[in-house]
């Protein structure tokens, strides 16, 4: 994974993506905005999830193509609720990271990834813990993979939430999502439209 930080005179939404290039007229990828504590600016979080992605990390470039207009995530729904769970996997924590930052709506958060501190760095998972001390952690190295339908449905009760919103791939989304709301729970994921 790698943390990318932006400071030319903009600062985006909490929840909002942003498009980045090497070559603006051959492709675009978008990643979400996270705060940067205490610095000016923001940061990406590009983790490894295809050929272009591996080429970043591998060999960042010095200079990028930026989109100029921020785009609303999914996860932007927090607003509508009084308490909500995120439910992400391993990179789902970028889009949820700056709504955790932002501590706009009481949240509780289920992060299921493999070997959290090795994959992502100490000093985001401290991040995450200073303003989530009561998030659950499951490190799928050490613990196996879990029911997420079930760490979804206990974090909405113990937190007595209205609504879950779950970053992930499409399959697992699908899954949480469809059985939140077959047990009457307001639920959302991305949709994946484009």
């Amino acid at each position: 994974m790698a943390l990318v930080h932006f400071d030319h005179g903009v600062t985006p939404f909490p929840g909002s993506s942003t498009a980045i290039s090497r070559n603006p007229l051959w492709e675009w990828h978008s990643f979400a905005n996270v705060p940067a504590p205490g610095r000016t600016g923001f940061r990406l979080t590009v983790s490894r999830a295809g050929d272009w992605t591996g080429r970043f990390i591998d060999d960042a470039p010095d200079r990028v193509w930026v989109k100029g207009i921020s785009t609303a995530g999914v996860a932007n729904i927090e607003t509508l609720f009084r308490r909500v769970v995120y439910v992400a996997t391993g990179s789902g924590i970028g889009p949820v990271l700056p709504h955790l930052l932002a501590e706009q709506v009481p949240a509780r958060l289920v992060w299921v990834a493999r070997r959290h501190r090795e994959t992502f760095g100490d000093d985001l998972v401290e991040e995450i813990l200073a303003h989530q001390p009561d998030a659950l952690l499951w490190d799928t190295a050490h613990d196996g993979k879990p029911d997420m339908l079930r760490l979804a449905w206990q974090a909405y009760r113990q937190f007595d939430a209205e609504a879950v919103i779950c970053i992930s791939n499409r399959a697992l989304t699908w899954q949480v999502v469809r059985g939140m709301e077959e047990r009457g729970v307001p639920a959302y994921g991305a949709i994946w439209d484009s």
